[in-house]
């Protein structure tokens, strides 16, 4: 598999010495190593400029070339063993997307080829009920639901639908006690899908991969409520809130972080699509994730607040949750190649000589029959 790798590691403005020398010589946690980002694009991800557009199969590619290179294994099941290791048939795995409004928000098809690759866990027996697509409900009751269709969701076989915050599980945020999702609390896996849109409000510009888990907790039990500007949720700096979460449960409770860059909006609340992008992007580490997701905001022209700002991921990085600088990794995106009776055939010896795994043998068995 080819990948472009760049050699260039991207920087917030001013650096971490001169945030130390404005901070009055206090000691922070030295700048990591650039962390990578897997970046895939290709043109017919979106053959238009409106969602219907949006072809999946080229999609599924991209993200099973993220996954591949991520990983270095050959299907996507087996690459999400990797990712989510020591996963069992009765694990559960959420996924928390930002449906910013019911015009704005990860394409279907991003969660589709979620879903799918990850059922071809455990040679293809993960089941997608174990599975869960969720949002907090504000400003729209059943936000999930009103996003995608209930029954598009239902037809993928997972849970979704509102967010709850019992009273089982809490997390110290900017220092009060907060309310997780029972989603994210009930999982032992977890994956942030957020949208690619700069903010007209929140702190730094950006409505990324770090910022989508603030509506996984709540002040409120079994209601959302956010925390606000006191807590550095929005405009508040030094963005305690976000670190907080962050180095208390979302550093543990988190595999991976991706954003749906298919499409970018112009903020939160805007209605429809400002750019096609066709790219799928996904990492490791949140804040190299979110500060590659902020270099192309501004190339793009996309910017709302004058740049759109690496401020929250420079938080974390200070506190040592992840590195603003990375290695940007932008693998081949190709169709997978029609299987013959006799690729089969060969595939199935592989197997019985423990060169081929299971969920290889029905991965290959599965596209011969779509033929």
């Amino acid at each position: 598999m080819n990948k472009r790798i760049s050699r260039r590691c991207f920087l917030a403005s001013g650096g971490t010495a001169a945030a130390i020398l404005a901070g009055g010589g206090k000691v922070r946690a030295a700048p990591r190593a650039p962390s990578p980002v897997y970046s895939a694009y290709h043109e017919q991800m979106v053959s238009g400029s409106t969602p219907d557009t949006v072809q999946y199969q080229w999609v599924r590619a991209g993200v099973d070339a993220c996954l591949k290179a991520m990983t270095g294994q050959a299907s996507a099941g087996d690459a999400w063993e990797s990712l989510f290791a020591g996963i069992g048939t009765q694990s559960k795995v959420a996924i928390k997307v930002n449906c910013l409004n019911t015009d704005v928000h990860p394409q279907f098809a991003t969660v589709r080829a979620l879903v799918e690759s990850m059922t071809e866990m455990l040679g293809g027996t993960f089941p997608a009920g174990n599975i869960s697509l969720f949002d907090n409900n504000l400003w729209t009751t059943g936000k999930v639901d009103a996003c995608y269709g209930g029954a598009r969701l239902d037809a993928l076989g997972i849970v979704h639908g509102e967010d709850s915050y019992p009273a089982t599980t809490t997390v110290m945020v900017g220092g009060t006690s907060m309310y997780v999702s029972r989603f994210w609390a009930e999982a032992d896996y977890a994956v942030s899908l957020a949208k690619m849109a700069p903010h007209q409000y929140y702190a730094g510009g950006l409505s990324g991969v770090i910022k989508n888990m603030m509506g996984a907790v709540s002040l409120a039990n079994d209601n959302y409520q956010a925390k606000r500007d006191n807590s550095g949720f929005h405009d508040g700096a030094p963005y305690t809130a976000f670190r907080d979460l962050f180095a208390n449960w979302g550093g543990a409770h988190l595999q991976l972080y991706i954003v749906d860059m298919l499409f970018a909006c112009r903020h939160e609340n805007a209605a429809g699509w400002e750019r096609v992008v066709k790219r799928i992007t996904m990492g490791r580490d949140p804040v190299a994730v979110d500060s590659y997701n902020v270099d192309k905001i501004n190339e793009l022209g996309m910017n709302v607040v004058q740049p759109v700002t690496k401020a929250v991921p420079q938080a974390l990085e200070q506190a040592g949750l992840g590195s603003v600088a990375y290695d940007l990794v932008e693998p081949e995106v190709a169709l997978p190649q029609v299987p013959s009776r006799d690729d089969i055939d060969a595939l199935l010896r592989a197997r019985m000589q423990g060169q081929a795994t299971d969920g290889q043998v029905r991965e290959q068995i599965g596209k011969y029959r779509e033929q």
